[in-house]
């Protein structure tokens, strides 16, 4: 892309630009003080060469595992990029919210247990609350910043770990995640290759870096050789209209999201109109991590359209930690796709049937694309047959991206990863004969394009249909005429009675503010058997906070079926619908 020679690992990348243009910008990092520091590649080598001085110092070897829990810093890049080059295996932990101390340091042990982690990094605030509960020493930053030595040839090949990823946690407990040098590599030409990637492209990014969309975006800007700004997520929170000032202000080109990222620009954009923005630059916004809502997409382009916005730049894509990051990135040359389909059919025949627009039997699929350059997708029955187009089945991938496996949970035999055939799925465990990946994960292809339908592990199958949880819960929504997302979870529990499931909706009770719920719930149950054919449905009114969410904000809806199974949240059933209403 850039007419350098392909560097072997991100490290080889970071040094080839450190000795060929020292005083170019490497990164823009925003600091959660809002302060940015300039960091050129000349910076970033001298931060590492003293990381890799404290690491020897602190007796952190090659292959050891460390537990970073630091904010996006000059901190972050110097203690990460560090390990890199050492050969040390980082793995990247979400700083506590709101959960409590006691729960969070338990999470973190169980962490520390499982990666058999020598050091937990984190900052001096945070040192003091976790270190008593911990059985490894805890150290800051300044511990690591050791001698400013001449960097050694990095320890760093293809083959080696670069770092553990926790999965999701979306459909049961995080994994640990098995991602080689070789896998970054392959997966962030594929991407550079899919976006059609430029010497000239600037990468912005506010995305957590314990979530592999927000650090896989570190090495794409390394091995690329373009610069990025790094803010931290914090002060998207703070103000989510900052990132798309940051993108504006370093006239980024590369700037991905998660949907809901992009829903609370638009809604915010919708309270209080923007001023000053200048989007023309944004080449590729790839919208990912979570499924991708048709409407948001709709709603952030008329927002932010008159402040250029080009229609293309919006690109849903799929992708998993066990791929290492993207698995398909919709055509970068087009506006983004929606496939119109008949519900009922998607439910009872397991078949993508096409439907006019504005058909009330329709629901929308949104296409992410094709898979990425110089890896192979497929769609199969639960016999691992290939399927054809339109009908729906479990998404397999293959390719150099794909990992060999995940950690072994403690008192595994190994301290590498378990063979490829025992512990290499996102979705159950194990890979194909033909050592395709089985995600896990739902959909259907259409002439050389993926369309996700959902978890195969969440769906709920009623009387012998199978019904998409996503699907339904945007259904809901729109009902609901709801002013945000997610603000509703469709789980299945088991009736013993009917010896079947029954659908139950966990709603955002925010939605029934001014409204009256028995009115609310009877035209979702009425549009539910006039749709879907669903009925039965049992509602829960909850809190937003007492959703069970992963670190990177995604449903478990396994824990809230744990909760309803458990009686710890409230039920009642909608009243018949009432004739004629809407």
């Amino acid at each position: 892309m850039t007419g350098r020679r392909p560097a072997a690992t991100v490290v080889d990348a970071l040094l080839d630009s450190a000795a060929r243009t020292p005083d170019r910008t490497a990164f823009h990092v925003v600091e959660r003080s809002q302060d940015t520091f300039a960091l050129s590649y000349a910076d970033v080598c001298r931060l590492i060469a003293r990381t890799v001085s404290g690491l020897t110092a602190q007796g952190v070897d090659a292959a050891d595992r460390v537990i970073l829990v630091l904010p996006t810093s000059r901190d972050f890049l110097s203690v990460y990029l560090g390990c890199l080059h050492a050969g040390v295996v980082p793995v990247v932990a979400a700083e506590p919210t709101t959960g409590g101390m006691t729960r969070y340091c338990a999470h973190l042990g169980r962490l520390v247990a499982h990666a058999g982690a020598a050091r937990v990094v984190t900052t001096p605030e945070l040192a003091g609350a976790v270190a008593p509960s911990l059985p490894v020493p805890v150290i800051t930053p300044d511990a690591l910043r050791g001698t400013r030595e001449p960097l050694d040839a990095p320890r760093a090949t293809p083959d080696s770990i670069a770092h553990l990823q926790a999965t999701s946690g979306s459909t049961g407990a995080p994994k640990l995640a098995v991602i080689r040098h070789g896998n970054i590599v392959a997966n962030v030409r594929a991407i550079a290759e899919a976006i059609r990637g430029t010497p000239d492209d600037t990468l912005v990014s506010w995305l957590p870096l314990f979530h592999d969309m927000g650090l896989i975006g570190i090495s794409y800007a390394l091995h690329a050789g373009i610069p990025m700004v790094l803010a931290d997520p914090l002060n998207f929170l703070r103000n989510p209209m900052s990132w798309l000032h940051w993108i504006g202000r370093y006239r980024g080109t590369l700037s991905p999201a998660p949907s809901s990222g992009f829903h609370i620009c638009a809604r915010v954009a919708a309270k209080r109109p923007p001023e000053g923005l200048d989007l023309s630059t944004w080449r590729v916004a790839l919208c990912g991590a979570e499924p991708v809502h048709e409407g948001t997409l709709r709603e952030f382009q008329a927002a932010f359209g008159p402040f250029g916005l080009s229609e293309t730049t919006l690109r849903p894509v799929y992708g998993l930690a066990e791929a290492t990051l993207a698995v398909t990135i919709s055509d970068v040359t087009r506006p983004y796709t929606v496939d119109r389909v008949d519900a009922e059919a998607v439910a009872g025949r397991g078949y993508a049937e096409p439907r006019a627009e504005g058909d009330p039997r329709s629901t929308g699929m949104m296409c992410v694309g094709p898979v990425v350059p110089g890896h192979a997708l497929r769609v199969v029955d639960p016999d691992g047959k290939p399927l054809p187009d339109r009908v729906i089945g479990e998404i397999e991938v293959a390719g150099p991206s794909v990992i060999d496996g995940y950690l072994p949970e403690p008192g595994g035999a190994t301290a590498e990863a378990e063979p490829a055939t025992v512990s290499a799925s996102a979705g159950d465990g194990l890979r194909g004969p033909d050592g395709h990946l089985r995600t896990g994960d739902l959909g259907y292809r259409l002439d050389g394009e993926l369309y996700v339908t959902g978890r195969s592990k969440d769906i709920v199958i009623i009387a012998g249909r199978n019904y998409v949880p996503d699907q339904v819960e945007r259904f809901v929504e729109a009902v609901m005429q709801s002013p945000r997302t997610p603000a509703v979870v469709a789980v299945g529990v088991r009736d013993a009675t009917l010896h079947t499931e029954q659908l139950h909706l966990l709603l955002d009770e925010r939605l029934a503010q001014g409204r009256d719920r028995r009115d609310l719930t009877g035209r979702v149950s009425q549009a539910l058997d006039e749709t879907f054919g669903i009925n039965g449905v049992t509602y829960h009114w909850v809190p937003r906070a007492r959703l069970p969410r992963t670190t990177s904000g995604k449903i478990q809806r396994h824990l809230c079926r744990r909760m309803i199974e458990d009686g710890t949240i409230d039920a009642h059933r909608a009243t018949a619908p009432l004739s004629g209403r809407a």
